[in-house]
């Protein structure tokens, strides 16, 4: 255990080293305006704070690192945000998302826009790219990506040893699960290091999908769900319950919980933090 906190500790030290090391030393960027939580994660780890976020209460709640200021100004939903609030802090420019397109026109009368890619790894390197390039911060840019790069690299040795696939995502009851897609971000991490995923159906419209457990139960691989801090009580009555001592998926030798709020929504930093929570289990997983 001991041996495995600290390669977690290690891990996420070498991840946050470029934004620990370039935080607050370029010159002071221009006020933005965020509608998108992965981006604000983005903007952070390259040492920029934006003036608003869209709902940061939730951003904090969801992504605890990089930590998000409370001078920030509270914008009010993500694709319906407070005009009148954008009005008053004039910002010089609002950072969007392809998904925020049918708004787009409105916040161009309010100040010129940045549209970045999201929900996909691909997506969050491109937009850390886009993001360095606009705001001078090219090297911290390419270190964060370089970093993980190396994290997933060194990870995946081991991972391609790992003979089942995983189902990965979060139990909504005792009968349901929201599975996590091969072109989730979660997803796009898990193949990143090695492993396969093991739902094979539809993609879903945001990365994860609805599933009945009884659906996938008799798959022969792994279930690794995460268990934020609300759902511990639940999960320990679930997996008590008749019917997940029974089917072969949530037996003791092929479910694995991970106690922690993990959201999707999140971006590099956020895709770092799942690798090192990963190679806990991968280094278990590889000697069965």
């Amino acid at each position: 255990m001991v041996t495995m906190l600290s390669r977690r500790k290690l891990l996420l030290a070498t991840l946050l080293t470029p934004l620990i090391s370039w935080a607050g030393k370029s010159s002071a960027p221009p006020r933005l305006a965020v509608l998108d939580w992965g981006l604000t994660e983005m903007l952070l780890a390259l040492g920029i704070t934006p003036a608003a976020v869209a709902a940061p209460a939730w951003y904090r709640k969801l992504i605890p690192v990089p930590p998000l200021p409370e001078s920030v100004v509270d914008l009010g939903l993500l694709f319906q945000p407070n005009l009148e609030t954008l009005w008053a802090l004039k910002p010089d420019m609002i950072v969007i998302t392809p998904q925020h397109a049918l708004l787009k026109p409105t916040l161009e009368k309010i100040a010129p826009t940045l549209t970045l890619p999201t929900h996909t790894l691909a997506g969050f390197i491109t937009a850390t790219r886009e993001l360095g390039a606009k705001f001078d911060r090219q090297q911290q840019a390419s270190a964060l990506i370089a970093q993980l790069q190396q994290t997933l690299n060194r990870i995946a040795r081991q991972g391609r040893e790992v003979k089942l696939p995983v189902f990965l995502g979060t139990a909504v009851d005792t009968l349901h699960l929201r599975l996590c897609t091969a072109d989730s971000l979660p997803g796009n991490v898990l193949s990143a290091c090695g492993l396969r995923n093991a739902w094979r159906g539809s993609a879903g419209a945001e990365g994860s999908v609805l599933v009945e457990l009884t659906r996938i139960a008799d798959t022969p691989a792994k279930l690794l769900l995460f268990v934020p801090e609300d759902q511990c009580d639940a999960m320990q009555r679930w997996r008590q319950s008749p019917l997940w001592q029974q089917l072969p998926l949530t037996r003791p030798q092929n479910l694995n919980l991970l106690n922690t709020q993990f959201s999707d929504t999140g971006a590099l930093i956020t895709a770092g933090r799942f690798a090192t929570l990963l190679n806990d289990r991968i280094e278990a997983w590889r000697n069965e």
